[in-house]
């Protein structure tokens, strides 16, 4: 009963010590296309209420193949993307605009998901700030 015990236990720690040493990274570098943003959190910092706030995320396709943008969604109707729906092609770039709207005062935290056919997905791109009262 020990030696099966030992077996197993000894068998699991291979296994994840194999799995641990493996590349996370080899998926990027495969034929397809690849997503990397210049930033994944913009703080706006202090802004009054009522005045719509805007940031963008630039991105580019660091593999071989077109990277389409599918889909950008945000976590409330507070927060409005939009992007191009025109493939971008290895080694160009291109850009979110999100609009950040400024109705309800006090901490932004607000999360915008981006789904496209790169090999790591979904990206969650952060919107940070403080709303305040216009004085």
């Amino acid at each position: 009963m020990k030696i099966r015990l030992l077996l197993i236990s000894l068998s699991i720690c291979i296994y994840l010590t194999t799995y641990a040493q493996t590349n996370p990274e080899k998926k990027e570098s495969s034929n397809g296309p690849g997503i990397i943003f210049n930033k994944t959190t913009h703080d706006f910092g202090e802004l009054i209420q009522f005045a719509p706030a805007f940031c963008e995320f630039r991105f580019y396709n660091r593999g071989r193949t077109p990277l389409i943008v599918s889909e950008v969604s945000a976590s409330c109707g507070c927060t409005v993307p939009s992007w191009s729906k025109n493939p971008i092609m290895p080694g160009d770039s291109g850009i979110i605009k999100v609009i950040y709207l400024t109705a309800e005062t006090g901490a932004i935290d607000k999360m915008v998901t981006v789904y496209s056919n790169a090999t790591k997905m979904p990206v969650s791109l952060e919107l940070k700030g403080k709303v305040i009262k216009e004085e």
